[in-house]
């Protein structure tokens, strides 16, 4: 558990949870049980983990302290949990939906790629949209056009109409970020940036890092995470409780005027395999 998702818990999570069902905030034992709870039950009704927290019985996941919360699955399980205590209604909708913050911080990782593409191409969000527009509405035949509020981590599992195999692939999100992380490893490599960024033009492409700082997104390169741990650079920040979807609006840089080089498809990559 990071240190902000730490401070979020402590100071605005579980205070509301326990206002709401009249615990006392301060607490730890009960705090740490209701965590407990949160992690080992796969998807509970708000009755359901009330009657477990009030049991006699012992958790799956026993915690002796929030740092045995082992990854953004368990945190994201944990605000769900303590947002629908709270009779918070968008944060009991994600209870037992691990999927719908895991699709929260791809799209943050995306808006921190538009940034980086942005040092290489003018309209960086429209380039984006023509991606999306490329990959996930060439081959609808009815219905509006899809955009990225319209995509998610779901799984999408494929059964082979020969073999009758089951696989599983990527989500629309995940494609979409491999697509977009590839495109932008492709600019950096070509190493032609816009002219507000001339100063920065070497001969040798900006490296990862420095392309990152530049872009002013967060880098968790090894230099980086050994600054980070020394108190020399910013902790990764909460993501806003409200996403900002003006990061990604297509009507904001119409898709045609994105790159002439797009033609009316990203590339065979970018084609919808489905």
């Amino acid at each position: 558990m990071t240190t902000p998702q730490r401070i979020a818990l402590q100071a605005y999570w579980w205070p509301a949870a326990a206002r709401a069902q009249g615990w006392p905030v301060g607490d730890r034992t009960l705090r740490l049980r209701v965590c407990a709870w949160a992690v080992s039950l796969p998807n509970p009704t708000q009755h359901e983990l009330l009657a477990a927290i009030n049991s006699e019985a012992t958790p799956d996941r026993p915690l002796e302290s929030t740092n045995d919360l082992y990854n953004r699955g368990d945190v994201d399980r944990v605000k769900a949990c303590l947002g629908m205590l709270a009779d918070l209604m968008r944060e009991t909708g994600e209870v037992g939906q691990p999927q719908i913050g895991r699709a929260r911080r791809l799209r943050n990782v995306i808006r921190d790629q538009i940034k980086c593409l942005a040092l290489y191409h003018p309209k960086p969000r429209a380039y984006v949209a023509a991606i999306i527009d490329d990959k996930f509405n060439s081959w609808r035949k009815y219905g509006p056009p899809v955009t990225i509020k319209d995509l998610t981590d779901d799984p999408i599992i494929r059964t082979d109409k020969k073999t009758g195999n089951v696989r599983e692939l990527p989500s629309q999100l995940d494609q979409l970020l491999m697509r977009v992380a590839a495109v932008v490893n492709q600019k950096r490599n070509e190493n032609v940036l816009l002219p507000a960024y001339a100063q920065l033009q070497d001969t040798e492409p900006l490296t990862i890092h420095e392309m990152k700082l530049t872009a002013g997104v967060f880098c968790d390169c090894a230099f980086c995470n050994r600054q980070r741990a020394r108190g020399k650079m910013p902790l990764l920040p909460p993501l806003p409780v409200e996403e900002d979807w003006r990061d990604f609006d297509p009507e904001l840089e119409p898709v045609a005027d994105a790159d002439p080089e797009l033609g009316s498809g990203v590339s065979d990559e970018g084609k919808n395999p489905f």
